[in-house]
């Protein structure tokens, strides 16, 4: 085993080969386990620096304000230009049966699916990149 728990493994195997012991000393070992790797996966994900100090009663409330801004401007890019139950009858029924205004909204419809799968590809990045200068310490600006 590439890595052990002190703990778990200072305990001798049970004595039986019953299950029901087995199985406590083996969710005991993942238990340990679990809890030894936690820090090394913190340390991994946000390097070994010093404690982050906590958010201010003022600090919290900007962090919320800029959260739910987000919230509602992802609702409203998410908002497809018509509803899914016109579209869904739309494309119930034969594509040469459609009016000129049914094929506009079902084109736009296909625009906006490309459109937004873009910003939500820009918008992955540019969260990932901003996690990873929070990571480094680095200033955000």
């Amino acid at each position: 085993m590439p890595q052990c728990s002190s703990r778990a493994l200072a305990e001798n195997l049970p004595e039986t080969s019953d299950f029901n012991g087995n199985y406590n000393y083996l969710k005991k070992l993942i238990q340990d386990l679990r809890v030894e790797n936690s820090d090394s996966l913190k340390k991994e994900l946000f390097g070994d620096t010093e404690p982050v100090k906590p958010f201010s009663k003022k600090d919290m409330k900007q962090l919320f304000k800029f959260l739910r801004k987000i919230e509602h401007h992802y609702e409203e890019l998410s908002t497809p230009p018509i509803p899914s139950e016109l579209e869904k009858s739309i494309r119930s029924r034969a594509k040469k049966d459609w009016l000129p205004w049914e094929l506009e909204a079902i084109q736009k419809i296909e625009v906006w699916r490309e459109e937004f799968e873009a910003k939500k590809d820009k918008a992955r990045n540019l969260l990932e990149s901003t996690l990873e200068k929070v990571r480094r310490g680095e200033k955000l600006g």
